[in-house]
């Protein structure tokens, strides 16, 4: 097997397998979801990691495969009394033959009293087909993070006035690896 594509995301173009393969393997990581944002007396929940699966299947000779490697998720926006969640991140994807979800965003801190209640994690995303789920999550061959979810925001405090926040932070990219028999 010969390494076709090795990316991170977000990204997109299309896979051509070699004439003479008929096999594939692809490590997909789906993007991360974006961590919620802080409200001033409750802290914003984590986002979830992109799916992450390992798949193979047959291709043919010299097709093009459409891809879309998942973006990261941005984190939510700081807001009084409630603060928003993060964004998912976006699916990895080779057109008919392999799919990764990405992972959804953290919730938002909400009100209450001083600590208030931290917002829930957001879910990590699925890989529905794969061969195999039980993968090292956010590294993909000297890539960083891949795939990771973003930090939920810390809680603000009562000053300066008005009340404060901050956002969450962003998930990672995902990313996408590709293997074919050739030779």
């Amino acid at each position: 097997m010969g390494a076709a594509i090795i990316k991170s995301g977000p990204a997109s173009g299309t896979y051509t397998a070699d004439p003479s393969a008929t096999k594939f393997q692809a490590y997909l990581y789906g993007g991360g979801g974006g961590g919620g944002g802080a409200s001033h007396h409750s802290s914003g929940g984590s986002g979830g990691a992109g799916g992450v699966g390992f798949f193979t299947g047959s291709v043919t000779g010299g097709t093009g495969y459409s891809y879309s490697i998942g973006g990261s998720g941005n984190g939510g926006s700081a807001t009084y009394p409630n603060a928003n969640a993060g964004n998912a991140g976006g699916a990895t994807t080779i057109t008919n033959l392999a799919t990764v979800n990405g992972g959804n965003g953290g919730q938002g801190g909400g009100p209450g009293g001083y600590p208030g209640p931290t917002g829930s994690a957001g879910s990590a995303g699925s890989a529905p087909g794969a061969d195999s789920t039980d993968i090292a999550s956010g590294a993909l061959l000297g890539y960083r993070d891949v795939g990771n979810g973003g930090t939920g925001a810390q809680r603000g405090y009562n000053t300066p006035s008005p009340p404060n926040g901050s956002p969450g932070g962003a998930g990672n990219g995902g990313g996408m690896v590709i293997f074919e028999n050739v030779g």
